[in-house]
């Protein structure tokens, strides 16, 4: 029963230990990879566009977004301040990011 336990708990332990030390997010890491993918796409739209009427549209497009993924201006505010704390964790996320930018 001991060597069952033990062997259990060797196997289980890396599993629990990658979160170990890792906030939890206000957004999910997978939803905040489709945010941030619709954030760039949505800036990529605003280059040509300026002044007022940029100010306009990049405002629709995030309220959009947020209402889309059912989330606001805050929580990936505190989301992005938690992962800056982290740079490898937002490395990571940001290199899903460029893979679906450039898939």
């Amino acid at each position: 029963m001991n060597r069952l336990c033990i062997s259990l708990l060797l196997f289980l332990l890396p599993l629990f230990a990658c979160n170990v030390g890792q906030k939890k997010l206000p957004i999910p890491e997978k939803q905040l990879i489709q945010i941030l993918t619709d954030a760039h796409y949505a800036e990529a739209a605003l280059q040509d566009v300026y002044g007022i009427q940029k100010d306009s549209l990049k405002k629709v497009y995030y309220e959009e977004i947020y209402q889309l993924y059912e989330t606001s201006e805050e929580e990936l505010t505190k989301t992005m301040d938690i992962l800056r704390q982290d740079p490898e964790r937002l490395d990571k996320i940001y290199q899903v990011i460029v893979d679906n930018l450039n898939g």
